[in-house]
């Protein structure tokens, strides 16, 4: 189930962020896209999901066409970790993780409960946090529990936005293996924007934003 990205351009008002863009990555890859501030990473994540508007190309996830499916197919196809914020204030930890499987499915309560506790298990994660409210949470807290929501999905593709902000070495190293234990359990593609060597160094492909594209990292 490969990704294939085709001929993509993604610009805001009087700037262009990518031109032509191609990228094709296979099943269960992970792929690192090295960046640096405001040059398009953030941009290009949510471009490749059909999250921003006008965005012109083709981007296909097997079968399913990225660009263009509805709301509720994208919620259910891909899981996107943002790099701060993104949780919902009126809601605890529990009911944050829980939001996509109860808006989206007819999963029982139970099975909800068992992915959520699962999760915490495989991620280390405390289940104490999960009756915290985000403003409780410091930074590294919130980026798990933004990958907890963006996992209990069982997504397609799973794109991350900066996980390793605050992260010790022995957290980063943890979690990106526990990433890819889930990418064994369920396929899945990843695709992580980062400045951190470890990253770049662990995933199958390395790419740098260059001359509005994506040039192979060495």
């Amino acid at each position: 189930m490969p990704l294939i990205a085709k001929n993509i351009n993604m610009e805001y008002p009087g700037a262009i962020v990518f031109k032509d863009l191609n990228l094709e990555i296979a099943d269960q890859q992970m792929i690192a896209v090295k960046t640096e501030v405001l040059d398009g990473g953030t941009t290009l994540l949510k471009g490749l999901a059909g999250m921003l508007d006008d965005i012109v190309g083709e981007v296909h996830l097997d079968s399913m066409d990225l660009l263009h499916m509805n709301a509720a197919q994208r919620a259910m196809t891909v899981g996107y970790v943002h790099e701060e914020q993104g949780l919902v204030s009126l809601y605890d930890c529990y009911q944050n993780i829980a939001l996509p499987l109860q808006f989206h499915t007819m999963i029982s309560d139970e099975l909800v409960e068992t992915r959520i506790f699962d999760l915490c298990e495989q991620f280390s994660v405390d289940r104490k946090l999960l009756s915290e409210y985000p403003h409780a949470l410091n930074d590294v807290q919130t980026r798990m529990m933004n990958l907890l929501r963006a996992l209990v999905i069982r997504p397609k593709l799973l794109l991350i936005d900066e996980l390793e902000g605050g992260m010790s070495e022995e957290i980063l190293e943890a979690t990106i293996h526990s990433i890819r234990g889930k990418q064994e359990e369920n396929s899945m593609i990843v695709i992580i924007t980062t400045a951190h060597d470890f990253l770049l160094s662990e995933a199958d492909r390395s790419y740098q934003i260059e001359n509005k594209s994506l040039l192979e990292y060495l």
